[in-house]
């Protein structure tokens, strides 16, 4: 299980890149900022310099591989009520406490009082307490802390994963995993009907809710359930760096067309398939490490501050909105310097007291 050290290194990156995209893709996010033609066809060379918020659609993947491990390698069943309800209390106590904890900070220091006599804002409170932000236009992305979107997410997921466990028992990992194909598919190409859902670039509130993004944690399901049973293994081993190639390439290719529809290049309708696309790419590019034998290339999603970027990734995520804000007014060397060392000196705080305060210290360090 030591491979599983390139999932913490897969979380660091994703981590980063959107702690980079928040951070300065005020400056390269824009699609096609720099761009040559060949043959008239327009190419973007510094394309993943605009993608950061790519590491989103990574941590939907990796969080369906995580949770999914330990009922895949059977060290753990959701088969009695008991099962059911141990699983959901100890989601709670991983998910709650540093969220709660990031949300009456923000409450605190970052929400606009002058709005106490709105009722947006009294709304947007009650919705942030109860985690159910995702359900209007208004609070998708909640205005005390934009990035919670995806955490209420990751959150949906949670409450809906016995039940795909449920399915998976029934109907086996593959006919179960093309049902969810088929349906999160549907719901995406319904979005693009519905372009007045857009809540931000990238962002629809039909196409990124939990039913529309329910087919990236299948993926990561999926991928655990190969890696687990050691489906393929030799033929993945074989061939580790070829795939990572070619992961590389589909992933590059989902880059361009999605920056091809953004500057209306391509029809709006053509995004739900750019979201499978990349699903194709993470997903090779996920079974390519964890099959590939050690390497240069591979301890560059290995290293130790990698992995921690990766265990840390759910403080790192939940800080790094609300601190850019403090921290951001302008756009010196020196407080971004201040930022990032701030960022990570608070996550690690709160990832070794509040996450796995009743841990030592070397176990929530990376081995």
């Amino acid at each position: 299980m030591k491979k599983l050290a390139v999932i913490n290194g897969l979380r660091g990156y994703a981590i980063l890149g959107v702690i980079y995209f928040h951070l300065l893709g005020v400056f390269f996010n824009r699609p096609g900022w720099v761009t040559y033609y060949i043959f008239d066809v327009p190419i973007f060379p510094l394309t993943y310099l605009g993608h950061g918020w790519l590491g989103v659609d990574l941590f939907f993947i990796l969080s369906g591989f995580v949770l999914y491990l330990p009922y895949a390698t059977k060290s753990r069943e959701l088969t009695t009520k008991s099962d059911l309800w141990g699983f959901y209390k100890n989601r709670a106590a991983r998910l709650l406490p540093l969220y709660y904890t990031v949300v009456i900070i923000s409450v605190i220091f970052i929400v606009k009082w002058s709005h106490i006599h709105d009722w947006a804002f009294w709304k947007e409170m009650l919705l942030m307490f109860t985690l159910t932000f995702n359900f209007t236009k208004e609070t998708f992305i909640p205005q005390s802390n934009y990035v919670l979107w995806s955490l209420g997410i990751e959150v949906l997921f949670s409450l809906i994963f016995p039940l795909l466990i449920w399915g998976i028992a029934k109907r086996g990992i593959i006919k179960f995993s093309l049902i969810v194909f088929y349906l999160s598919f549907i719901v995406r190409m319904v979005s693009c009907w519905y372009p007045e859902y857009n809540v931000a670039p990238h962002l629809n509130m039909i196409k990124d809710s939990i039913f529309g993004r329910l087919d990236d944690f299948i993926v990561g399901m999926l991928i655990c359930h190969w890696f687990v049973t050691g489906w393929k293994q030799a033929w993945f081993e074989r061939y580790s760096m070829h795939l990572f190639l070619v992961s590389m390439i589909v992933i590059t290719l989902g880059c361009y067309f999605s920056d091809y529809v953004f500057l209306h290049l391509l029809p709006a309708w053509c995004e739900p398939i750019i979201n499978t696309v990349f699903q194709l790419g993470f997903g090779l590019l996920i079974l390519s490490l964890l099959h590939m034998s050690k390497n240069p290339l591979r301890y560059l999603f290995t290293n130790n501050f990698l992995q921690l970027c990766g265990m840390m990734c759910y403080s790192l995520y939940l800080w790094h909105g609300n601190m850019r804000m403090v921290f951001m007014a302008d756009y010196s060397v020196s407080r971004i310097i201040a930022y990032c060392f701030f960022l990570f000196a608070l996550s690690f705080l709160s990832y070794r007291y509040i996450e796995f305060g009743n841990k030592k210290l070397g176990d929530v360090l990376p081995k």
